[in-house]
This record gives structure tokens, C-alpha cells and sequence, in this order.
């Protein structure tokens, strides 16, 4: 146990900071956002209960390094989507609710989520 703690305890540090903020850092951001177009956001994930369930669990559960991007993250929300068919979502890379829609894409600019918006801005 104490090899994979010193393996993995980047991610489970990371894991913790993640909880410790998300409140704060993310929801508000996302509700605001999905709020903002008339609609509620659910995140079945985030109950309590299930959240301190799967912080039980040995990270190695969790993550696998060496596997590539879309497969090694999130391995047990994968193994569940391919149990129930969904093959080919069990392989998506994850992103954040911020950027899954690929809206900046679809416009074509080389904006960050950080930069200002000089389109809007009066002068």
C-alpha cells in the first residue's frame, strides 16, 4: 500500500484539492452557466455518499497510468458504460463541462477560457 500512496500521491493529493474546492471553484461557475439558460444542473456523482464511497476505494481502482487517454482515467464510470453497451462513449477522453461542447472550436478563434473578450467590449 505504501509503494502505490508513493505512486500515485500526486493523484490522490490532487483528488483531495478537487474535492476540497469544488464547491467553490467549479460548481458555482457551472451552475451559473447552465442556470443562465433556464435550465438545472444534476450531478448524480457528487452525492455525499457516493463521493465518500468512491474516495474508499484503492486509487489503483480509480486510474491506470499506463494506459493512454480515454482509457486509464475514470476506470470504473468506463468499465460501467461498456458493461451497459456503450462501447464507444467508454473510450472518450474526459473533458470538462466547460469545454465539451467545443464551442470555441466551432468558431474558429484561439481564444482561452482566461482571455478577455474584445468583441463585446466598447471603446
Amino acid at each position: 500500500s505504501s509503494g502505490i500512496n508513493a505512486e500515485y500521491g500526486g493523484v490522490l493529493s490532487e483528488i483531495s484539492l478537487d474535492i476540497n474546492r469544488i464547491s467553490e471553484r467549479n460548481l458555482g461557475r457551472d451552475n451559473r452557466v447552465v442556470g443562465d439558460h433556464g435550465r438545472d444542473s444534476v450531478a448524480p456523482f457528487l452525492d455525499e455518499d457516493f463521493v465518500s464511497f468512491v474516495n474508499s476505494l484503492p486509487v489503483q481502482y480509480k486510474v491506470d497510468f499506463t494506459k493512454e487517454r480515454g482509457v486509464g482515467e475514470k476506470l470504473i464510470l468506463r468499465k460501467l458504460a461498456a458493461s451497459y453497451g456503450l462501447n464507444s462513449c467508454s473510450t472518450l477522453p474526459k473533458r470538462a463541462i466547460q469545454f465539451g461542447s467545443r464551442i470555441a472550436k466551432l468558431e474558429g478563434k484561439k481564444e482561452k477560457g482566461g482571455d478577455k473578450c474584445t468583441r463585446f467590449v466598447r471603446t
